[in-house]
């Protein structure tokens, strides 16, 4: 084994040794509306849910990097987030992975990327932010909390109001996702993506079976 410590390594190298041993992550491509209600969405790897009552989830939010034309600019799904208080989170599956990346260009704030891309828009129940027409699953978010812990990237708390559904995905009887017809894309380190069409099941047993049961 080769062993590296964190403590002298820039944020960089950091960051690449981090998104390269994790995964696969989920994707979220965020929708929310600027100031002058230009339709944003933008997608972040650094994703994933939290509880269910109430039902949250966190999404890291960085800055702008060198690489961009926009350095050090906080994003605009930030600004418009904590502006509008809600938001939108789009899963992905393979109907719309390349344009999903195509979100992630630095595009200026007067750029709306759904209309870049070529993903249509539709309105949402609950929220007023649009969710992606083409996505699998959308949440409808309404902002919980942000905690700033550094310079550079905001965790950004929000909780699930209302979920749209691909009609064959929901199992409405039973209220829950038909895991088998969703297949959505993960991310590896840099640009890497992985499909989820190859599924394995392990069953958790439970240690006193008399008392309790695994679950389905």
């Amino acid at each position: 084994m080769k062993h590296v410590s964190m403590a002298h390594l820039g944020n960089m190298q950091k960051y690449w040794l981090i998104t390269g041993s994790i995964g696969p992550r989920p994707i979220a491509l965020v929708t929310s509306l600027g100031a002058d209600g230009l339709c944003n969405a933008a997608p972040f790897s650094a994703f994933n849910y939290m509880g269910e009552e109430p039902p949250l989830f966190v999404i890291a939010i960085d800055r702008y990097g060198e690489e961009s034309h926009r350095p050090r600019e906080r994003k605009d799904t930030l600004i418009n987030i904590l502006d509008r208080k809600e938001f939108v989170v789009n899963m992905v599956d393979e109907s719309i992975a390349e344009r999903m990346a195509r979100c992630a260009t630095d595009y200026p704030a007067r750029v709306s990327e759904p209309q870049a891309v070529g993903l249509d828009l539709a309105p949402s129940k609950i929220v007023r932010v649009p969710r992606i027409a083409e996505a699998p699953i959308s949440w409808e978010c309404e902002l919980f909390r942000t905690i700033e812990f550094s310079e550079h990237r905001t965790l950004v708390f929000g909780e699930i109001v209302s979920m749209a559904f691909r009609d064959e995905l929901l199992d409405e009887d039973r209220m829950r996702v038909h895991v088998d017809r969703f297949a959505p894309y993960g991310r590896l380190g840099g640009p890497n993506y992985v499909r989820t069409t190859d599924r394995v099941q392990l069953r958790v047993p439970t240690f006193l079976p008399s008392v309790g049961a695994p679950r389905e």
